[in-house]
């Protein structure tokens, strides 16, 4: 047989069942070609044609030689063998395209893993870079906050030195005491302009003292009193008194005193701490005193925090009152000028009282 005929009496094994009687073949086809038939088919319709189109080439192939011999020796051992041969090659096919699908299928799993992994190394990545800012950013502002509070602590020492100075110069002008756990302030002499409420020159440097020792209780309550000689009416010397005590509280208010913290009271010609027939103890009534209150839950007989028990004191023009004085810190004793402790001119002639 050609062939040609061979081929067109196998034309894809389409009708394999049938194949015997389409070649002229007169017995059936043995068992061991039914299964290599079925063996082909199985081959040539599945996935092995896609995958292993080589292999089913090659069954087709033995699979034609198998029917050429069923067609010259039907029934004989060369049949069998032939068909043996054809059903292995159709297995073969049929195994090296699962082998074919299952490389095909690790290599999908392997691209899926490898694809996963460098997903998850970039979100690694880039969570280790946020990381790495976010703790960047916090050292910085970690060294800042250190730095900001280095420089409020030094500010702070800075603060209480000054302010230890401060009431160190007021202890030596004899200007403090305390009454009742109160710190009182007293300043006395030439504080304004005869006769009005524009501080003098004296006034401010001494009241920039005052402000630098007041810097020591900044949760206390500071009252600022002032206070007139007994010259002129009633009602002037009270509303005297009271501009001249709101000019104290602004001036300090200007040096640094919260004004939440401090407000003014004029008490005109009341409370006189000397005489007011002679010109000296005129000029030491006509005073302001800024008192310091007790901290919140002190009793009254409890010292002030940064003063300890010293010895008597006295308005700056008078050294006769016996009322206990805090001993003030001990450093950096400056030079009195700056507190001048001579006894300052009265006023001027006041009008007639009413």
């Amino acid at each position: 047989m050609s062939n040609t005929s061979r081929t067109l009496c196998i034309p894809g094994f389409a009708a394999l069942a049938l194949i015997g009687a389409a070649c002229g073949g007169s017995l059936a086809p043995s068992t061991e070609l039914l299964t290599a038939r079925n063996a082909y088919a199985q081959a040539s319709t599945g996935e092995a044609a896609k995958l292993n189109p080589t292999g089913v080439h090659e069954a087709g192939e033995a699979l034609q030689a198998a029917e050429a011999v069923h067609k010259d020796d039907s029934g004989s051992q060369r049949e069998k063998n032939y068909a043996y041969i054809a059903l292995r090659k159709s297995e073969l096919a049929i195994a090296g395209a699962s082998e074919a699908l299952a490389r095909q299928e690790q290599q999908r799993a392997e691209e899926t893993y490898k694809t996963e992994l460098e997903q998850r190394s970039d979100q690694a990545t880039a969570a280790s870079s946020q990381y790495a800012q976010q703790l960047s950013q916090t050292q910085r502002e970690l060294q800042q906050n250190t730095q900001t509070l280095q420089q409020r602590q030094q500010e702070l020492q800075e603060a209480r030195l000054a302010a230890d100075q401060a009431q160190a110069e007021l202890r030596q002008a004899d200007a403090v005491r305390e009454e009742e756990g109160r710190l009182i302030i007293s300043l006395s002499g030439v504080l304004f302009e005869p006769g009005g409420d524009t501080l003098s020159k004296l006034a401010e440097r001494r009241l920039d003292t005052v402000a630098r020792a007041l810097a020591a209780y900044p949760d206390r309550p500071i009252l600022v009193e002032g206070y007139t000689d007994a010259q002129g009416s009633d009602s002037t010397n009270q509303e005297l008194s009271q501009r001249r005590a709101d000019a104290v509280r602004e001036y300090l208010e200007q040096r640094g005193v919260a004004p939440e913290q401090i407000r003014a009271l004029g008490k005109g010609e009341s409370n006189p701490v000397a005489s007011n027939d002679t010109a000296e103890g005129r000029a030491t009534n006509r005073r302001v005193e800024i008192i310091v209150d007790r901290a919140a839950g002190t009793e009254n007989s409890r010292p002030s925090d940064n003063l300890r028990q010293g010895g008597p004191a006295s308005t700056p023009s008078s050294s006769t009152d016996s009322r206990a004085v805090r001993e003030l810190p001990s450093s950096a004793r400056p030079d009195q000028s700056s507190m001048p402790r001579t006894s300052p001119p009265a006023e001027e002639p006041a009008p007639p009282r009413e």
